[in-house]
Order: C-alpha cells, then structure tokens, then sequence
C-alpha cells in the first residue's frame, strides 16, 4: 500500500492516539486476490478429499426473505406430503431487483465452477432435489470468503433447513444421509461459533484464523479508539463493525462490514482508508514482506523479541521458519489450529502439518503444549548470534509500508 493514503488516514488522529492507530494496521490481515482464490482452492480440494462423495457445492450468498425469515431453498410440493423438487438456487443472484451489485459471491463461483468442470461426476454445481436423488450426493459444502458475524452463513443453511426433504436427508446421514459442511478463506471466532450452532450441525473449515480487535489486543486501548473516532454515532451504528465484530482482515475484492468503520465508513471531518469498503485505490499495491521480515514481525507481535532478533530467523529455510513460528506460539495458550493461524499468519493446513511433524519429533505432546524438547529448541534457536539486529526502539512516528498477507501462498 501507497505510504499517502495510509499517512493521510493516520493524519487525522491526535499525535497521542496514532501508536494505537499504527498498531491496528500492523495487526491487519491484506488478502491478494491470487492468495484468496489459491488458499480457498486448496482447502477445498483438501476438504472435498476426504471422503463422502458425491458433493454439492453453494456459494454463500444472500437470499430473499420475508419478515427476517429466509425463503426455501428448494421448491416444495404442496401435497400433504411436502416433497422437494425442481433445480438448484443460482450462484449469483440481485436480491432486490434495483441493485445488481454483485459481491464476494461472484469471485466464490468462479472458483466452485472451475472445481465442479475439473470433476463432474463427484463434485456438482448448485445441485437441486432432483440431481440430489439422482446422483446421491452426500455433502452439502456451503463455500464464502468470509464468515464475519455468521448470519449470513447460518440464514443459508436456514433456508436449506426449511425444506422437509432436506431434513430427511440429514436424519439419515449415519448412514450415508446428507451432512453439512461450511468453507471459507477467513472467520472470526464469533461468526465460526454461530455457524456451528445452526441445527444442521455443520463442520466449519477455514484458510487462515481472522485476527480482531479482541483477539490482536490484550488491552482495550484500540476498542476505546474505534470509538472515539467513530465516524457514525454509536447509537447509529457500532463502532467495531456490523455486530461488533471488530475484523482486521482486507481483500481485495473488499473489506467486509465486520471491520471497525474508522477503517471504511466516511463521516463529518474523517477520511477512510478503504472508503466504502471498496480497496481498488489501494489494492495494486498489496505485496508480501520478505519470508524473514514477515516471521520477525509476528515473533514481535508474540513477544518473542530474543528469538526474533536471533540469527535463526534470517537464515533458516520457509519450513523451518514456519516450525520456529508455531513453537513459539505455542509457548502460550490457547494452543488450537486456528488461534495458532491467527498469531502467525499461517494458513490452518501450514499449522496442521507444522503440529504434525512436532509431535512426531517429540516437540509438542497430545495437547499441543510444548515438551521439553521444543522448549529445548526455542532456546537453541535464541542463542544464534544476531544476523541482522532490529533496533532497540521503533521510529517515534512508524507507518507500514505494507499490509502483510498470510504467508504460503503467492500474492
């Protein structure tokens, strides 16, 4: 990202609010649109390898209601035994015939269509009652970017739920009936909670942990700035994002309404950095810091100041510098994939076969927690002479040049 828009948005601050400032940037996660279709690609073709085939993939999406009550999905007899029938919603739909905006869901079809042609006999399109019959499909995999306060995700598996033959299927899913799966690129720990309490009971999958204001800060400091800079009044709308959701993550086809508005809504006197959550102005300019100055800033973030100014970092190879990123999160709990991903900016699957490979080197026991040995690591690794010392004090007035993206896939 340009340093002017980013000294501009910053600018407004009061000089003693603009570390707080400066520090919710540092903590933002900046998706590339090469990063989001390659690390949502991969986790699907990882999910839609275990098993449980044939599989109908939907994209997530929001759909007609009335009085906050999600229409049907699928087409129902009026019988008095209601029955199912007809075909699939479409991928891409205007809710309101006025607006043909057309969000996140476009970039997630493209991407389910490339996946569907790949493998028609296994994998299917927005699959309606009748292909279900036909084909037996087995998995209901509901594909998103992004599940910030999870209503979105749950008023789609809602609409399914609705239909009578679709909770048929699933009664029947220990033996082979129809079971629920939600994937997505990113999901704050709230809107993953929420999903999975949906009485479908479905299996949440996600590329990367989303970091929030809560999750980034042990203080309040940067909650208590969210609100003084509002550009819209609390009682008008919450200053953390739509539910409070407080998300620091930016694409590049957009920034989700979760995040706090300073970042995205435009008010009396404030200027936003991604103005109407749209980032074309800026987002020619995502990049990746280098792999060494990326593990570094979040060793930083961990407080892991000794093994990031260790030799270690800036000579080991990716693999190792993603072993040395996951130990040293584990030196502190919570201890699961996903809290790890959000610490690091590793991808769930980097994390995964990270935790795999240190349980079997005796690094980590059966919970996570590290043993003896990995403590014996961590320490062997801070001992390296410094390859290229930080400096004890950052500047007085620091701005990233950069938001940086998770690493393992290209930008």
């Amino acid at each position: 990202m340009k340093a002017e828009p980013t000294l501009a948005w910053l600018g407004q601050f009061e000089p003693e609010d603009q570390p707080v400032a400066v520090a919710i940037l540092r903590a933002m996660m900046l998706v590339s649109r090469d990063a989001f279709a390659e690390g949502l690609r991969k986790l699907l073709l990882e999910r839609l390898a275990k098993g449980g085939e044939p599989i109908g993939l939907y994209v997530e999406r929001e759909l007609r209601h009335r009085h906050g009550v999600p229409f049907r999905l699928f087409k129902e007899t009026t019988t008095k035994v209601r029955r199912a029938y007809g075909v699939g919603p479409r991928p891409v739909e205007p809710t309101q015939s006025y607006d043909a905006d057309v969000g996140s869901e476009g970039l997630v079809a493209q991407l389910v269509s490339e996946i569907c042609r790949a493998d028609p006999k296994k994998v299917f399109n927005h699959p309606g009652p009748d292909a279900i019959r036909k084909h037996r499909i087995r998995r209901f995999v509901l594909v998103s970017d992004f599940i910030g306060s999870g209503r979105r995700a749950q008023t789609y598996l809602q609409s399914a739920w609705r239909v009578r033959s679709v909770r048929s299927w699933w009664s029947g899913r220990a033996t082979k009936g129809l079971a629920f799966e939600v994937v997505a690129y990113a999901a704050t720990r709230r809107g993953r909670s929420v999903v999975e309490r949906h009485p479908s009971r479905p299996s949440v999958h996600v590329v990367v942990g989303c970091p929030t204001l809560d999750s980034a800060f042990s203080t309040a400091d940067a909650r208590k700035l969210c609100f003084k800079y509002s550009p819209v009044p609390p009682s008008v709308m919450p200053p953390m994002g739509y539910c409070g959701g407080g998300a620091l993550i930016a694409f590049a086809h957009g920034v989700p309404n979760n995040a706090p508005l300073i970042l995205h809504k435009r008010g009396p006197g404030w200027a936003p950095l991604f103005p109407a959550r749209v980032t074309s102005a800026t987002r020619a300019q995502f990049s990746d810091a280098s792999d060494a100055d990326t593990v570094r800033a979040h060793l930083l973030d961990m407080r892991q100041t000794r093994l990031a100014t260790a030799g270690t970092v800036a000579g080991a190879k990716p693999h190792a510098q993603t072993m040395l990123l996951v130990l040293a999160a584990l030196s502190r709990p919570p201890r699961e994939a996903e809290t790890i991903s959000r610490k690091t900016g590793l991808t769930v699957l980097e994390v995964e076969a990270a935790l795999k490979k240190a349980l079997k080197n005796e690094w980590v026991d059966g919970e996570n927690r590290l043993t003896d040995l990995g403590h014996a690591e961590l320490n062997q690794a801070r001992k390296c002479p410094d390859a290229a010392p930080l400096p004890p004090e950052a500047p007085p007035f620091y701005y990233p040049s950069s938001l940086r993206v998770p690493r393992g896939v290209s930008s």
